[in-house]
Formats: C-alpha cells, sequence, structure tokens
C-alpha cells in the first residue's frame, strides 16, 4: 500500500512538554495527524449568486475548535439573510480525535435550527437538544461529530488507506459513513493549482456524491468540496488561506 505524502509543517505546532510527550517511545506514531491552525476562506457560486464559508482551527490549551461560518453574498446576501455556525469542540487521544461538543445553528428571517451536544466518554453518551428536544445516544468506539468528521478523514490520508468508514453522531442519530480514496491530481483553485486526493462518498438512496480534495503540501487542508446531486453540481473552492503562527 503506498503511503501518501507526508504534510508539510509550517512553524511550531506542539508546546514543548507536548513533544516531550510525544517522543515517548511506541506514543507519537500513534497520535493522529491534524493541520496546523489556519483560518480558510471558500466560495460557491451558481448562475451568479454566491456563498462564502470561513472556517477556523484554533488551539485553545489541550483542546481544538473547529468553526464554520456560512453566509450569502454578492447579490443574493440581498434577498437573505440566512447564516450558519457549525463548530466542534475536541481533542488529540492515541485513540484517535475525541468530540467534546457540537453546535450547528441556522439562523434566518423565518425559522432557527439549533442542535447543541456533549460527549461523556466516561460514561459513553452523548446528550443534546435538536430544534428543542432533548435527545441521548450511546457513543461507538471511535465515532466523532459530523464537523470533526473532515478533520478525522485527514488520518486515513496520511496512513495511505484507499477505504475507509467514519461513524459519526450526526445532530441526533448514528450513521456511518464509507469513503473511497482516488489518484491524487492537479486541479486548479483561486489559489493556484494544486496536487489534491480525492475523498468520495456515494449516497445511494439521494442519488447524491459527496467529493472532498485534500492538499497534502497544504498540511491535507480540502481545497474544494464538491456535490453532485443527479445533474446538479455544486462546487465549493479554497479561494484564501492563512496559517496562524501562535507560537504552538
Amino acid at each position: 500500500m503506498t503511503r501518501r505524502p507526508r504534510p508539510h509543517r509550517r512553524g511550531p505546532l506542539w508546546p514543548s512538554w507536548l513533544l516531550a510527550l510525544l517522543l515517548l517511545p511506541g506514543l507519537a506514531a500513534a497520535m493522529p495527524y491534524v493541520p496546523p491552525s489556519y483560518t480558510a476562506e471558500y466560495q460557491a457560486s451558481k448562475m451568479g449568486l454566491s456563498v462564502m464559508a470561513r472556517i477556523t482551527l484554533s488551539r485553545e490549551g489541550e483542546y481544538l475548535r473547529y468553526r464554520a461560518q456560512l453566509r450569502p453574498t454578492g447579490v443574493l446576501s440581498w434577498v437573505l439573510s440566512d447564516e450558519i455556525i457549525e463548530q466542534s469542540i475536541f481533542r488529540i487521544t492515541p485513540a484517535g480525535l475525541q468530540s467534546l461538543e457540537y453546535l450547528y445553528r441556522h439562523m434566518s428571517d423565518d425559522r432557527k435550527r439549533l442542535t447543541e451536544s456533549r460527549f461523556d466518554w466516561e460514561r459513553g453518551e452523548v446528550r443534546g437538544t435538536r430544534n428543542g428536544r432533548s435527545f441521548s445516544l450511546e457513543i461507538p468506539p471511535h465515532a466523532v461529530d459530523r464537523f470533526t468528521l473532515q478533520l478525522s478523514m485527514i488520518q486515513a490520508l496520511v496512513e495511505g488507506q484507499d477505504r475507509f468508514s467514519r461513524t459519526i453522531v450526526d445532530k441526533d442519530r448514528i450513521t456511518t459513513y464509507h469513503f473511497q480514496v482516488g489518484a491524487a491530481q492537479r486541479i486548479d483553485t483561486p489559489v493556484g493549482r494544486v496536487e489534491a486526493i480525492p475523498v468520495i462518498r456515494h449516497i445511494e438512496d439521494r442519488d447524491t456524491t459527496v467529493s472532498t480534495w485534500f492538499a497534502p503540501r497544504l498540511n491535507y487542508l480540502p481545497v474544494r468540496l464538491e456535490q453532485m446531486q443527479g445533474d446538479e453540481r455544486l462546487v465549493l473552492n479554497l479561494r484564501a488561506l492563512e496559517w496562524h503562527d501562535t507560537g504552538e
């Protein structure tokens, strides 16, 4: 099995005490890879209408915050006030990425959708509310929330896997996604031409294919997300990227 290229790190990533810990025999190789802190902007356009997504990964002590804000831009913003916030707080463990809190909020003039959940790994359960209704679920081993999933997918690429599955807590239910990894290819994006690896998920009952392209030389950040539903195609491209120099 061919191993994927190792990510290119920019600046110090871990505090000195954690580096010392990771150098203990047998532990360093077990810790999953997560990109350095960054802010990225993505844009999708269709029929002259545009949507902007701003995604930030930041480190806060032993925890990481992964946050996305999605909003219409241009002419579309004149008629729609929608804003979507999705956020995960998680930590890195030898067993994988461990979700701790999840938030999804969709605000518009005529409706509000809200999901909040907390993960209790000692009890093996996740509790939360979705649109005012409480729920409680047993957490399967190694499950992540649906937003942390994107970072969890990176580890499969670093390990050189061609197919893999991930169990996720998708708002108020448990589900498993299956992925296929395609061959690396050079693609054109607003930030230039990059080599990227496509990860593909087919959703048979909705006649939908979701593909995400990860760029190894950009620390495996997603540079393109594409959804094909029947004959409809929606593409979200990376248009700006900033690495954070936080002294980690």
